[in-house]
């Protein structure tokens, strides 16, 4: 088996901690069987999509899921190796190529066309540019490519910034490399990410806010299902992340998207009222939003599959300061009956569940819902929530079988007491049209 047991060989203290939880981390080590294209329905449908992939990939043969063979090994040892480093090795398990900037090193001789072995470095030691066999008891065996750019190319004084370095023929997690067939009709997102606007179930002329948006494929979700009509307000704190949005709202048309480079966190004004703020933009005024999203910043440790984390015990512990804070500001924007959807990319309960328990703990006014439609599993054990309320979150993890995927915790539903509760109808679930290894989601 070429999968890690742990991603954590740089921060043991972090492995202890997670362990702790009887977590699997050799399952955050290998790829997600499911590959997700989110269908944009203002622009085509699903049945449309599908046809459009049939005839884009005409040598796909849908016969289903093909288990990798566990003995998919490195050829022969005269083959030449390449190396990446364990960012791109991630992304090379989930389906992507080589593309120049991430190649580290390439064999003297290596030539056009050549089949090589890929391997990723994880103790980061491997130098840009290496000639030379790179030998290393922590480098991961990825799978086989063939050599579209040379050595000059990559590495000489004008070396190649973009293009594809070397495109894989196969891998060992067994992700097709499908290319990148988004579009304006189609963004690649993982399935959680999908769900996760689903549950905030945003509806038409309504205000919406995207509190940490970048990169903005929930917002445009968002915008999706509303039709876009109504208005949405996207924050993230970098003016280069909301570059980003700003990118997707053009590609996609969008209308009824405002974006402001904006730290979430002082996005509640209790100074302002109706007479004081005329325009809906940063600092807000208290119940502003009909629905907020917050998408929280957070470890990143379900961003499936991860080879290598560097992140430190006190970094983690840092997260859920972060998150209570934006917890705060979204209660105190928030309408009466309104809803706040809470979601991370981490597998940490710290995170994810005892921000929860703490919510409601900390603001009487919020009641907890479920998270409909609900396709993970059901939250871990935590003080502060029953059995019942664990049922009502959901996780994105081995237990969620049905839909191998990437990390997402969902983490529940808040609406302000007395609101009219709105669920997302089942047949969101029945629309998810499934592929061999792939979703077609809208």
């Amino acid at each position: 088996m070429f999968y890690l047991k742990s991603p954590f060989f740089h921060c043991p203290l972090v492995e202890l901690q997670l362990s702790k939880r009887n977590f699997d981390l050799t399952w955050l080590c290998m790829a997600p069987s499911i590959t997700t294209y989110r269908v944009n329905l203002l622009q085509t449908s699903t049945e449309c999509y599908k046809e459009y992939v049939k005839n884009l990939l005409k040598g796909l043969l849908c016969i289903g899921s093909v288990p990798t063979p566990e003995t998919l090994k490195p050829s022969v040892r005269e083959q030449r190796e390449i190396i990446v480093d364990g960012c791109c090795g991630a992304a090379v398990l989930r389906g992507a190529h080589i593309y120049a900037v991430g190649v580290l090193a390439m064999e003297s001789g290596t030539k056009l066309h050549d089949i090589v072995n890929v391997y990723a470095d994880l103790t980061g030691k491997c130098k840009k540019g290496t000639n030379v066999r790179f030998d290393s008891d922590r480098k991961v065996y990825l799978g086989q490519g063939r050599v579209l750019m040379q050595r000059y190319q990559l590495f000489g004084a004008s070396g190649a910034k973009t293009g594809i370095a070397v495109e894989m023929l196969n891998t060992v997690s067994g992700v097709p490399s499908i290319g990148d067939l988004s579009s304006a009709k189609a963004l690649l997102q993982n399935l959680p990410s999908i769900v996760c606007v689903r549950v905030l179930n945003p509806q038409k002329n309504e205000i919406i806010l995207d509190m940490c948006a970048a990169p903005g494929n929930k917002t445009t979700h968002i915008a999706e299902l509303m039709q876009d009509k109504g208005l949405i307000l996207a924050l993230d704190k970098t003016v280069n992340r909301i570059a980003l949005i700003e990118e997707k709202i053009k590609k996609y048309k969008f209308n009824s998207i405002n974006v402001y480079a904006y730290d979430a966190t002082k996005s509640f004004d209790g100074k302002l009222n109706s007479e004081t703020a005329n325009d809906i933009k940063p600092p807000f005024k208290a119940e502003t939003f009909d629905r907020i999203l917050l998408d929280a910043p957070c470890s990143g440790l379900g961003n499936r599959p991860i080879l290598v984390v560097k992140t430190t015990a006190k970094m983690l512990d840092s997260y859920p300061r972060i998150q209570r804070k934006l917890i705060n500001n979204a209660v105190a924007l928030l309408k009466p009956g309104g809803c706040l959807v809470y979601s991370t990319c981490s597998i940490t309960t710290s995170e994810n569940e005892e921000i929860v328990a703490w919510a409601l703990a900390q603001h009487s006014d919020l009641e907890l819902e479920e998270a409909v439609p609900i396709m993970g599993s059901r939250a871990l054990p935590c003080q502060g929530l029953t059995e019942r309320q664990r049922g009502m979150l959901q996780r994105f993890s081995p237990d969620a079988k049905k839909f191998d995927t990437a990390t997402l915790i969902i983490s529940g539903e808040f609406v302000q007491v007395k609101a009219a509760l709105v669920y997302v109808e089942s047949k969101d679930i029945d629309e998810l049209q499934q592929h061999p290894r792939y979703f077609l989601s809208n």
